[in-house]
């Protein structure tokens, strides 16, 4: 009988330790699903003669390798863009139309989400490029058939 409460009071004790865990886990799980195909975007303004950046990103639930090799074969097949550097290892693109450039990165978040970067900068004398990486974000993802829109 004192065997059996030994056990019965580790098993309890684990099971109660776990219980905190399970809301945070849930929330998560939430949040993650909530950032699911929002693109977060950014303008940084041209400073000391250099030219600005425009960012912009979302959380995918796709694998990395995939995004990334869509990504590389829209590239590929846009003619008006000519691929500069292409890393399928490090899921690293950089591509340009004209002056402008743009740098494309894929991180992995587990084997089934991932996060798409990308980051232009215009030539000299041209506007802001957020558009046009918002722009590129989203054709990847539709490319994928995955739902996303700008976030606020």
């Amino acid at each position: 009988m004192a065997r059996f409460l030994v056990v019965f009071a580790v098993a309890l004790g684990t099971i109660l330790a776990a219980i905190p865990f399970s809301p945070a886990e849930a929330q998560w799980v939430f949040v993650a699903r909530k950032a699911l195909g929002r693109i977060h975007q950014m303008t940084e303004g041209p400073q000391n003669g250099r030219p600005g950046y425009d960012f912009a990103t979302v959380i995918l639930d796709a694998p990395a390798a995939k995004v990334f090799s869509t990504a590389l074969e829209m590239a590929r097949k846009n003619t008006s863009v000519r691929i500069l550097m292409h890393d399928s290892g490090t899921r690293r693109l950089q591509i340009a139309e004209g002056d402008r450039t743009a740098t494309l990165n894929v991180a992995s978040f587990n084997d089934d989400v991932s996060q798409l970067m990308i980051a232009g900068h215009a030539g000299p004398g041209e506007g802001s490029t957020s558009s046009m990486v918002v722009q590129a974000v989203l054709r990847v993802c539709k490319e994928m058939n995955k739902h996303c829109e700008v976030g606020n």
